[in-house]
């Protein structure tokens, strides 16, 4: 259980530090590079460890596990996007508008399960960084 929490909260280490690479890229007129993108897949693979007895103890086994496999598919998919050469704009943009809304699930399921609050300070900077709603 522990695991799968830390794996969910490392996907959406990942996939927030993919969303905001894109946005600074994109203002900056740049592509996104392939380092952010391989340095985010290696983030996802390794459990996070603060938050994690928090959010498994919160959250449903089953509903963990689900959000996770979402969190999974969602940054595979992301960063597919990115590498490929024949997606357009108005696709990345809309496969980024899509992962922001997973980061957003995710941390309002966990808020909503521990009393409406983030268990840390960088589930907190995730929230605000992604501009997640109440």
């Amino acid at each position: 259980m522990f695991e799968i929490a830390g794996l969910a909260i490392g996907g959406i280490a990942a996939l927030s530090s993919v969303v905001q690479a894109y946005y600074a890229a994109k203002s900056a007129n740049k592509d996104l590079s392939n380092a952010v993108l391989l340095k985010s897949k290696k983030r996802a693979e390794k459990p996070l460890k603060n938050g994690v007895k928090v959010v498994a103890n919160v959250i449903d086994k089953e509903l963990l596990a689900t959000l996770q496999q979402e969190i999974e598919v969602q940054l595979k998919e992301l960063i597919e996007v990115f590498r490929s050469s024949n997606i357009s704009d108005v696709e990345r943009d809309h496969m980024i508008e899509k992962a922001r809304l997973q980061i957003c699930r995710f941390l309002s399921e966990v808020r909503r399960f521990n009393n409406d609050s983030l268990p840390t300070k960088r589930l907190e900077q995730l929230w605000l960084s992604n501009r997640c709603k109440t």
